[in-house]
């Protein structure tokens, strides 16, 4: 005869994924809300840009972005784009530049809220 397993912790038998959420209070960004740019997913900002002219991109420019982080920034509008992807307009408190050159940059809002690049303040008056 053969002897079965015993189970440890059947209480959480088929509920393995139960306590996990999703996230979605990136919905609830909208213009005008303050957001304060976090720390990169990786390397680099991997959902920041400096503009929407990704062929342009260079390593210089990601570079660059790493002396934003803690910098608070203002949603200035939402761009929907053909791909269902929604970019937020972010400009620095206070309409100061970033740079010399850059004035405005751009996130793509699910996932560089997911991936904690733009953290939430509260909205912008």
């Amino acid at each position: 005869m053969k002897k079965s397993r015993p189970v440890l912790f059947p209480e959480f038998i088929g509920r393995e994924n139960m306590a996990v959420k999703e996230d979605l209070r990136w919905q609830d960004i909208r213009p005008g809300f303050k957001l304060k740019i976090g720390k990169p997913s990786n390397r680099y900002y991997q959902y920041i840009y400096p503009s929407l002219r990704f062929k342009e991109h260079s390593l210089d420019n990601l570079k660059e972005l790493l002396q934003f982080e803690g910098i608070e920034v203002y949603v200035r509008s939402i761009l929907k784009m053909k791909g269902g992807e929604s970019y937020a307009v972010l400009k620095r408190a206070g309409d100061q530049s970033f740079t010399k050159d850059i004035t405005t940059v751009y996130a793509e809002v699910m996932k560089s809220h997911t991936a904690n690049e733009i953290i939430d303040l509260v909205p912008y008056k």
